[in-house]
């Protein structure tokens, strides 16, 4: 039971774009407004990209989206209320699905998102603050009186609305979604208004032509199919995935670690094993100054531990990200996309930052450090070198191809998702 819940647990064209907007050659689309009532709606989030998951599977395409947070804010003289919010799924400008939310559910997570904002915005010299807006929102620019935390918006004030921790868009059928429209419904004084917020989709496929991190044995899980992983919830972790190994003990149990008493790191199958670059690049940051002694024994996790530890650590004068995360390393492939790979064993990175390498070199070893419950490699493909604030990326590897079979055909695919997790073993 133990292995499954682990499996489970386990998530240059700016300018160019802005050119176009300034030549009026397509419509500026980050904003909603609504004339009549004057509410607006944009990003939270300054770079926040949308990227949809996609796959095609024989004839019937996969469509899986984490929907961005929203910003409303009322700039008319009458109090607002949101009474209802619709997701509404369109390909080829023709709608193919539409899920509403209602006032009960939109007041419960305006009350959630808002309070958080307030409160991670709060102290903008406290760093342990600034990094969690950044890990869990992006680059956020606080309002002058804050963010409201009641569905009940008066002249100038702003409202965040997240509507990912109950609802991933996902939409299977014969074409593949392209448009995703948020129309928001205001109740001002008795008088409905609609603000239609088309979010701007950014389909993306991996550029590098990758390796797998590791060879021999390992189970991928937290993929980000898999919405109940904790990574789709953090803008720079949305696609990335860890990797561990389960094997099955001659008992016929499945297992990652022999034996079964998970209390040493050194039992695990998959520590200290080699962690190669997946392609060529340039080392922009390291951090390998967390112990491994703190984390010999998996059993003695907990979050309470962890950041009593992480503390610990930024008193001694350890880098932030280093304290944070565990012991990490980050490679620029000079193609917009940078690796990140996290939780490494003490000293065991044989890079530094400047440092040129080759695909298949190998960084570094896996390890426990951190936040980890068991031994694992945490793998993201970002597209910039800051881990808390840049946009998650899809990634593929070219050893690791999509499956083809007469009735599977992936022949389409943007990441690794046609599974909760795979079982694999790379030579």
């Amino acid at each position: 039971m133990r292995v499954f819940r682990l499996l489970i647990s386990f998530g240059l064209l700016n300018w160019i774009v802005a050119l176009f907007l300034f030549l009026g050659i397509f419509p500026e689309n980050t904003s909603g407004i609504d004339s009549e009532s004057e509410i607006t709606v944009k990003l939270l989030a300054d770079g926040k990209k949308t990227i949809p998951i996609y796959y095609k599977y024989d004839k019937t395409w996969n469509t899986n989206i984490k929907l961005p947070v929203i910003v409303i804010t009322n700039k008319g003289d009458i109090p607002a209320v949101i009474t209802c919010i619709d997701v509404i799924g369109k390909s080829n400008s023709k709608e193919v699905s539409r899920n509403r939310f209602y006032k009960e559910e939109i007041d419960k997570l305006i009350e959630e998102t808002n309070v958080l904002l307030n409160k991670l915005t709060s102290d903008p010299d406290n760093p342990w603050k600034v990094y969690n807006l950044k890990k869990k929102f992006g680059i956020v620019v606080k309002p002058k009186e804050g963010f409201q935390e009641e569905n009940r918006l008066k002249k100038d004030e702003k409202t965040a609305v997240d509507l990912s921790p109950i609802y991933h868009f996902l939409y299977e059928g014969s074409a593949r979604v392209d448009e995703i429209i948020l129309q928001v419904k205001i109740d001002a004084s008795g008088k409905e208004r609609v603000c239609d917020y088309p979010v701007v989709l950014t389909p993306y496929t991996c550029k590098g032509n990758y390796i797998f991190p590791v060879k021999g044995s390992a189970t991928v899980s937290a993929m980000p199919f898999n919405e109940t992983n904790g990574h789709r919830g953090f803008p720079s972790s949305e696609f990335a995935i860890d990797i561990i190994d389960v094997r099955r003990l001659p008992g016929g149990e499945l297992s990652s670690s022999s034996p079964l008493h998970y209390d040493n790191v050194k039992d695990y199958f998959i520590f200290e094993r080699d962690i190669l670059a997946v392609g060529d690049g340039v080392v922009v940051a390291i951090g390998n100054k967390w112990p491994d002694k703190w984390m010999e024994n998996p059993l003695r996790y907990s979050v309470n531990r962890i950041t009593n530890l992480t503390v610990n650590l930024l008193k001694q004068g350890v880098e932030f990200e280093n304290g944070y995360i565990g012991n990490y390393v980050i490679i620029d492939h000079r193609n917009g996309e940078f690796s990140a790979y996290v939780h490494l064993s003490e000293n065991s990175i044989t890079v530094e930052p400047g440092n040129e390498v080759k695909q298949g070199q190998v960084i570094a070893k896996v390890g426990n450090t951190a936040n980890s419950i068991e031994p694992h490699l945490h793998f993201q493909l970002m597209d910039g070198k800051d881990y808390a604030s840049a946009n998650g990326l899809p990634v593929m590897f070219k050893n690791l191809p999509a499956p083809l079979d007469s009735v599977h055909d992936f022949s389409e695919v943007n990441t690794l998702i046609y599974s909760d997790y795979l079982f694999l073993f790379i030579k």
